[in-house]
């Protein structure tokens, strides 16, 4: 798991003063000590700013000298409204700006290329999946990395197209920059195609969590939300309890609509994730290390009925269900932070990028984990979204594979040390966050990331059929688990022969 705790997390001058070191040698340079694991370890500030999570440097790498080679990234690109917040911006920047997220990126890739002689390139394209298709297929070795959506990377993992991770030279899949949970959830029969990392930050924006009102919380003289998630009591039954009486029609025509108040708030697909937060998933992987269809089990199923309760209780709102027949294609997103800012909206289901709409919110909120489906459940679920969240692949053309996981390892591992904690500061500290409890509960958000292989590779398309559902208010999970059995069966045997093949290769 990452163990960050964002608390942490540098201020703005002590990021900054970080990133601004890097450029001018970094670790070499910094008097910082390596110990005999490739750690670096830095030293608190002095003048008490803040504290920097100690520094892993990968010396495992071999020092390169790659003849100012470009280091071409593919990466996924959309004018599609929907998209616009998931459109690559931590790959690569022309110059710095002021902007932390920015000055991380542009200080990250001028460290790797000095340290390399190398340059580091991206090409954005909305049709990213059938450039890499044609270059694959003709066997040129044009790009060193493909970034994309899961769902872009999976229509074409099982296909020849990449190098598997857990064979790549000068990659370790142990280190923090790759993301634990993920590695364990989507590997194959030992065979891993994609991954998250800390080149990127979208899988920490497109993670699934509850916002909830602090005024109207004040208002109902409820029980503070944070103490409930430290009492360990945080469940979804208590979310419906705490919601199903804020039901008020304040403009008095008689019609719950986006102008009304609410106990919870929602999009389509927040059913999948109270799933998810309960542990259940469409498909695990079994003893073989293939995978299973468990979309049918008890916890699968007992957890969707509750977020079927939740989800379609009149003190609920899904903006999806309501909105789209009245408005077709428009920003549902900020309808709901508009709901949520003028008071009108006890917990609001939320993606974490949509906190950034919350910066010029008047009252004070909190941040909450997807709640759990019991109390004597250990751990938390917190979804990260297959249709928006990337991730990285190697393509099977690239000739000097040593020379791109080089730059790879060495870009995914300076991005935790100046990428993520201008992401953190800038995105969750200094704009948008309103009070401490926030960052523990980040913490726990972070650290139970849910990567449900059923998911990712559509298995069955039940992914967007549960969706479907809470579109009609439809509960019958057993009959469309049924329904789709058969196809989503034969979806896992065509994945499995197709890594049985490459095993046997």
């Amino acid at each position: 798991m990452k163990n960050i705790r964002i608390t942490a997390i540098l201020t703005v001058v002590c990021v900054l003063s970080a990133l601004f070191s890097s450029c001018s040698g970094g670790a070499e340079n910094s008097g910082e000590e390596n110990n005999k694991n490739g750690k670096t370890e830095t030293e608190n500030p002095e003048d008490g700013s803040g504290v920097r999570e100690k520094e892993i440097i990968p010396d495992y790498l071999p020092e390169s000298d790659f003849g100012g080679y470009e280091f071409n990234v593919l990466a996924f690109d959309s004018t599609v409204q929907a998209y616009a917040a998931f459109i690559s911006y931590d790959i690569y920047t022309e110059e710095m700006n002021g902007e932390p997220i920015n000055d991380a990126v542009y200080t990250r890739n001028r460290y790797v290329e000095d340290k390399y002689n190398c340059a580091i390139k991206e090409t954005k394209s909305a049709d990213d999946g059938n450039f890499l298709r044609k270059a694959v297929n003709a066997a040129e070795d044009i790009y060193d990395v493909y970034y994309s959506l899961f769902n872009n990377i999976t229509a074409v993992a099982t296909s020849g197209y990449f190098y598997d991770f857990m064979a790549l030279p000068n990659i370790d899949l142990s280190k923090p920059w790759w993301n634990q949970n993920a590695k364990d959830s989507l590997s194959i029969a030992n065979i891993l195609f994609f991954m998250p990392c800390d080149l990127s930050v979208t899988q920490n924006n497109t993670t699934s969590s509850i916002t909830f009102n602090k005024k109207l919380i004040q208002d109902y003289d409820m029980e503070s939300p944070y103490k409930i998630v430290s009492d360990g009591k945080w469940t979804i039954d208590k979310l419906i309890s705490m919601s199903k009486d804020i039901c008020q029609d304040l403009n008095g025509d008689d019609i719950m609509d986006e102008y009304d108040k609410y106990g919870f708030i929602c999009y389509r697909d927040a059913a999948l994730s109270f799933m998810h937060g309960a542990g259940g998933r469409i498909a695990k992987k079994n003893e073989s290390g293939f995978f299973e269809l468990t979309l049918n089990s008890e916890t699968a199923v007992n957890a969707l009925n509750k977020a079927f309760d939740l989800i379609y209780a009149p003190s609920s709102f899904n903006l999806h269900k309501e909105l789209e027949s009245k408005y077709g294609n428009i920003d549902y997103y900020e309808i709901a932070a508009t709901m949520f800012s003028d008071n009108r909206v006890l917990f609001n289901w939320i993606l974490l990028h949509d906190i950034e709409r919350l910066r010029n919110m008047d009252s004070d909120f909190g941040i909450l984990p997807i709640p759990k489906y019991s109390e004597e459940q250990k751990d938390y679920g917190c979804t990260v979204n297959q249709y928006t969240s990337h991730a990285v692949a190697v393509p099977a053309t690239v000739q000097d594979i040593g020379r791109t996981t080089v730059i790879l390892e060495a870009l995914s591992a300076k991005s935790r040390y100046t990428l993520l904690p201008a992401y953190y500061e800038i995105s969750m500290q200094r704009k948008f966050t309103r009070d401490e409890e926030s960052a523990d509960m980040l913490d726990i958000i972070f650290n139970s990331q849910v990567y449900d292989i059923g998911s990712i590779y559509n298995i069955g398309n039940y992914s967007w059929e549960i969706i479907a559902m809470t579109m009609t208010q439809n509960r019958n999970i057993v009959s469309l688990y049924e329904k789709l059995e058969k196809t989503a069966q034969k979806d896992i045997d065509k994945i499995s022969e197709k890594y049985s093949e490459i095993i046997e290769k």
